[in-house]
């Protein structure tokens, strides 16, 4: 079993990630898989556009 960490939500941000819990939800997806699986095309996203800068 992977390692448990905790994601702790703003009160600003608690309709948000009710929002994620529904979506998760429908989809049959672990939020933990859900938040994995938003980081991995964010970060690919982030680095993506740092290698097209670093190249101009």
């Amino acid at each position: 079993m992977g390692m448990a960490k905790a994601v702790y939500v703003r009160d600003q941000d608690v309709e948000l990630w009710e929002r994620a819990e529904r979506y998760a939800r429908g989809q049959r997806l672990t939020m933990s898989a859900l938040v994995l699986t938003a980081l991995e095309r964010y970060l690919t996203e982030v680095i993506e556009e740092d290698d097209e800068s670093s190249n101009r």
